[in-house]
């Protein structure tokens, strides 16, 4: 029989090696890894000699806007902004307009999503001030359960020792991993200064956060995942706890690569949330990543604001960059710089975001699995804000060179971007939403 669309004579992973090998996709999965001269005939075939054919990166943290804010992104927007980065799944955060803490808006969110995407799109769900209101009949529709302790999504809600037990209990109830911005600054108190923001969300208030849900955590077992861990002693007390089931992590590329004192902070263009660390903690969180697994993915945190709101005073402006087509190609520059490993890359933008939200069928190219497809040429270019599909064009590593550009992306067997052009209609390809294992 032959397959609906044969990728040959790529280079692919085998074992952490690169091998010369081709792949076949039929009804949406990938029919098989080939030797070169042993593959079946194929309805459509792409030559890919030369690049390198990898599945998809799953970003399990992006904010994607809409409903309130469609003027900083849309799911068309920001899932186009996906495909040309080289990432198949994205995962959409619940601190929106309007937060998502019911299955009204949830449904809404998901409504935009089917009608605008161009990838697979999952969600989270916030958590009503009173737990025991949490709407259960939300919990097929999405993969986790995320909390803000410095910025409550209900408000109102004070996150005390109680109220995280309270959050832990809901999510291991329904099995379902619990997301913590570890960040225990007081919503009500202002900065006046660049010193007061980074003292305000500083390394010891993201140390105190998380101790308090890892304690909360030892009491149920439930699952705990971190969300942009930036301090090199947030991975050390994630070291200290580090238990695969239940407690994972993650990072993003702005806090590995760039640090606070490279920019001046006159406007908002570096200012993230948490902030930009020190050279130290970037070695660091690099170690916590690559050597003690410490650190389980990558995700690129996708904040995306318009223009105006990024290059007024530091103070004033919104915090938060674009990442969706930045992080595959900052990552694999990585590898081919022989910084990281082929083995580490597939793990923490792909097999290991699947895993930490139980998708099955996604993450892996091989055999059986979706075929989330990402054909990646080792091209040298410089990053350009102006050039993003995302709607927003600010973002810190500007000029920043890079050695991996991806070509193509294929959905579930979809090509849906080639070489800078899109060959389907919104709406047409992806799973939405994309659901956990029961």
């Amino acid at each position: 029989m032959p397959v609906d669309l044969l990728l040959s004579n790529g280079i692919v992973i085998v074992e952490g090696r690169e091998a010369v090998r081709s792949v076949g996709v039929s009804s949406g999965k990938i029919d098989g890894v080939y030797d070169v001269g042993s593959e079946p005939a194929a309805t459509e075939r792409i030559d890919c000699e030369g690049l390198y054919i990898l599945p998809g990166a799953i970003d399990i943290h992006v904010h994607l806007r809409d409903l309130g804010e469609s003027d900083k992104e849309t799911f068309e927007t920001g899932t186009r902004a996906a495909a040309a980065g080289g990432v198949t799944t994205v995962v959409d955060m619940p601190n929106s307009k309007p937060p998502i803490l019911g299955k009204e808006d949830l449904e809404g969110k998901i409504a935009c999503a089917e009608i605008d995407r161009y990838v697979n799109v999952g969600f989270y769900a916030g958590i009503p001030k009173k737990a025991a209101d949490f709407d259960k009949t939300m919990l097929p529709q999405i993969l986790g359960m995320k909390v803000y302790p410095h910025a409550p999504l209900d408000k109102g809600t004070r996150y005390t020792k109680k109220r995280a037990l309270e959050c832990m209990k809901l999510s291991a109830q329904h099995n379902i991993p619990l997301l913590l911005h570890p960040d225990a600054a007081p919503r009500t108190k202002k900065s006046k200064t660049l010193s007061d923001y980074l003292l305000l969300h500083s390394c010891e208030s993201e140390v105190k956060s998380l101790k308090m849900f890892l304690s909360v955590r030892d009491q149920v077992r439930g699952r705990l995942h971190v969300c942009h861990v930036s301090c090199g002693t947030t991975a050390r007390l994630i070291a200290e706890n580090r238990a695969e089931e239940t407690l994972t992590a993650e990072v993003t590329p702005h806090h590995l690569f760039l640090s606070g004192g490279g920019f001046t902070h006159k406007d908002g263009t570096a200012k993230m949330l948490p902030p930009l660390r020190s050279p130290y903690d970037n070695v660091a969180l690099l170690e916590g990543l690559t050597k003690t697994c410490t650190i389980d993915c990558v995700a690129s945190d996708h904040a995306p604001h318009r223009k105006d709101e990024k290059t007024v005073s530091f103070l004033e402006a919104e915090a938060g960059t674009p990442g969706l087509e930045t992080t595959v190609p900052l990552m694999l520059t990585e590898v081919f710089k022989g910084n990281i490993s082929w083995i580490d890359y597939l793990r923490f933008c792909c097999s290991g975001p699947a895993k930490i939200l139980n998708i099955h069928g996604k993450g892996v190219l091989t055999q059986g699995y979706d075929a989330d497809i990402v054909v990646v040429a080792k091209e040298e270019w410089k990053i350009r804000g102006a050039d993003f599909h995302s709607m927003a064009k600010v973002t810190p590593f500007e000029g920043r060179p890079v050695s991996a550009r991806p070509m193509i992306t294929i959905v579930e067997g979809n090509v849906v971007y080639d070489r800078g052009e899109f060959l389907v209609d919104p709406g047409m390809v992806g799973r939405v939403p994309v659901r956990k294992v029961w």
